[in-house]
């Protein structure tokens, strides 16, 4: 039987890795807020994301969409969902508010982990040097 909290570190290691060589950042896991005060996202170093990892055999999207907003909300950040089920591929769910504010919809989208990065790079990409 597998440990869920050292399944979870290693998945956030595995996510925070995937970003910091697609987005070009320092990404690392939030393990000290975690620890000190509940309802803090995963990983931190994307700006403008709240970032929660999961990683499980059996998939409670609901239910880590619920966390992941409210993570979002206390970090005034944009939610995202990175997900894998068991021998699946990292997927990335977030809401179409905050991929297209055009439409006005607040419903969820889901893509490869990939496409997500590919998102933000050019967002980042795009964004004016302050």
């Amino acid at each position: 039987m597998t440990n869920s909290r050292t399944k979870g570190r290693a998945g956030e290691q595995e996510v925070a890795r995937i970003l910091r060589d697609e987005l070009r950042l320092e990404v690392r896991r939030n393990w000290e807020a975690q620890a000190a005060v509940a309802n803090q996202c995963d990983l931190i170093g994307v700006p403008g994301w709240a970032v929660e990892v999961k990683r499980a055999k059996v998939l409670r999207i609901k239910e880590w969409w619920q966390q992941t907003v409210q993570q979002a909300l206390a970090a005034k950040a944009r939610p995202v969902l990175v997900y894998r089920q068991d021998r699946a591929p990292w997927s990335a769910m977030l809401s179409m508010m905050d991929l297209r504010p055009d439409l006005g919809h607040h419903s969820q989208c889901t893509m490869p982990l990939e496409t997500w990065c590919a998102l933000v790079r050019r967002q980042l990409d795009d964004a004016p040097e302050s």
